[in-house]
């Protein structure tokens, strides 16, 4: 709270208790005029309205001083919530002693009276200094938890005992802990993460390198020189230099994707000429390999998207999955309307008949249960998913979902060790 807001909130707060305090007053003036009407006391009326107002005064008086000072919050907790016990006593005092000989009261009994409120002032300071000590222990308590998280030590927690306003005080506490201990275990998680990426890029980056260092060199110096072998070489460089190529075009999307730069030209994309197209241009890459690689697109409207980076999408999935598929395997591709995901939950937006689904399954090797849950985070780079042996970053899948996430749709995989994996992914459809 800005110290303009605190102002405005303390003279509320002042307001407010002014006119509390005037209440009351009048109310004990209605009562005390109600019992001299009654015959409760033997002086006039004038007097007894001049008594009264004279001790209200001081009351009211004795009353703001005490406010102001538990404000400014001078002194310990317990030593303010005393004080104003004591302050209170001594108001009630003062009020009997001068309105003592306008009531039905004997003087021979004031000292009685006297003593019998002393009594109750005691009783209600030690209750009031029993209260003051067990909320002093609990803010004590949030305190040490405070300076314990501040120094770093997330795993700090404080007692909830209770219902009140402390007890929910500390439940909040808690729940920031909480919050504070998960962001920073992201934030460890993330930091190996990218640790990872780094050493999985610099190798990466090192083996295309180190291969067009070596040939650039024996061609340099006359290592190589008949046709053949030069044409063989060049046809090689130009390989390693398109793996660096994708790569470096990998890592540039992932780093797009991640500051939300991701822009999209949204239009009606036909799947089934972008599928075919697709397809066409993976053909010699899974002859290559000995993977069969068929599509199937049902009868459905156009999808919602960017055509660009949707080819993108289902180049990475499908190149992934001809990688992960040996020789007399199959992928297919098919495409339909949307369908629920394995885990129950409906593909977003909740009302399916506007998404379309895409699905590549192949016969690979399958991914180990361990390494699912990750497989589309970014920078992750499980042994099985996404392993150097088998070429590529490790980095078509978080891409993928990074695209399909900004055209408002889903992603997920299913994959047993041994029997293959299936990729889906669901898009809006063009109205």
């Amino acid at each position: 709270m800005s110290n303009r807001e605190w102002q405005a909130s303390w003279g509320t707060q002042r307001w407010r208790g002014l006119l509390v305090a005037l209440g009351l007053v009048l109310l004990g003036l209605l009562l005390m005029l109600a019992l001299g009407f009654a015959g409760g006391f033997n002086h006039s009326l004038d007097v007894f309205i001049w008594y009264f107002i004279k001790a209200a005064l001081v009351a009211l008086g004795l009353g703001a001083l005490g406010v102001f000072w538990l404000r400014r919050g001078w002194g310990p907790l317990w030593l303010q919530m005393l004080l104003t016990y004591v302050l209170g006593i001594g108001i009630a005092l003062f009020i009997t002693f001068q309105t003592a000989q306008l009531m039905i009261v004997d003087s021979s009994q004031l000292p009685q009276l006297v003593l019998l409120l002393l009594f109750t002032g005691v009783v209600s300071a030690g209750l009031g200094f029993g209260l003051s000590h067990t909320l002093v222990q609990r803010v004590k308590g949030l305190h040490q938890g405070a300076q314990a998280l501040a120094s770093g030590d997330l795993t700090t927690r404080v007692p909830t005992d209770g219902r009140d306003e402390l007890a929910g005080l500390a439940q909040e506490f808690n729940r920031m802990a909480a919050q504070l201990a998960t962001s920073a275990d992201e934030r460890a998680r993330q930091e190996a993460a990218r640790r990872e990426l780094m050493v999985a890029v610099s190798h990466d980056l090192r083996t295309p390198l180190a291969a067009l260092q070596a040939m650039v060199e024996a061609m340099a110096d006359g290592v190589v020189d008949d046709p053949a072998t030069a044409t063989r070489y060049a046809a090689t460089m130009r390989g390693q230099i398109e793996v660096l190529r994708r790569l470096i075009d990998d890592l540039f999307e992932l780093s797009r994707i991640d500051a939300g730069a991701l822009t999209l030209n949204q239009q009606r994309v036909s799947l089934h000429d972008l599928v075919g197209e697709t397809l066409m241009g993976l053909q010699p890459h899974a002859r290559a390999r000995g993977v069969t690689l068929t599509g199937q697109v049902a009868t459905v409207g156009p999808a919602l998207g960017d055509p660009q980076q949707l080819a993108r999408v289902l180049h990475n999935l499908i190149g992934n999955a001809i990688r992960h598929t040996p020789a007399g395997g199959q992928v297919c591709i098919d495409v339909s309307e949307a369908i629920e995901e394995p885990d129950g939950h409906a593909a977003q937006p909740a009302d399916q008949s506007c998404m379309l689904q895409v699905t590549i399954a192949d016969t690979g090797e399958g991914i180990a249960p361990e390494d699912i849950p990750h497989v589309f985070e970014r920078f992750y780079r499980g042994e099985k998913s996404r392993s150097r042996a088998t070429g590529g970053a490790g980095l078509g899948l978080a891409i993928a979902r990074g695209i399909v996430e900004a055209h408002g749709g889903s992603i997920w995989l299913t994959s047993k060790l041994g029997q293959g994996t299936q990729v889906s992914f669901t898009l809006q459809r063009a109205v």
